[in-house]
């Protein structure tokens, strides 16, 4: 089975208003496009946080800023001979 996109702003926007205004979830589900446990768990996740924003997700936090990333680029490549500095002559650059 392959990964499912995430529904827009919008489209968790129309979820809980359609579920306001007394719709059932499997019309929800239809007018949407979605799954009916999509509808579900995107009203479950509004009347617990009161918010239709995505959860923030986890992951290891990049050790590089992108400023930083490009700086290091531009040092590697910049010319041939620090290709293959160690990361001890790379730090005296």
């Amino acid at each position: 089975m392959g990964a499912k996109k995430e529904l827009t702003i919008a489209q968790r926007n129309t979820i809980c208003l359609l579920q306001q205004h007394g719709k059932k979830y499997r019309d929800i589900a239809n007018i949407v496009n979605c799954s009916l446990t999509t509808v579900s768990d995107t009203i479950k996740r509004f009347k617990e946080t009161g918010s239709i924003d995505s959860r923030p997700r986890s992951g290891r936090p990049r050790l590089f800023t992108h400023q930083k990333y490009r700086r290091l680029k531009r040092l590697v490549t910049l010319n041939g001979k620090n290709r293959r500095l160690c990361i001890a002559n790379i730090r005296t650059l």
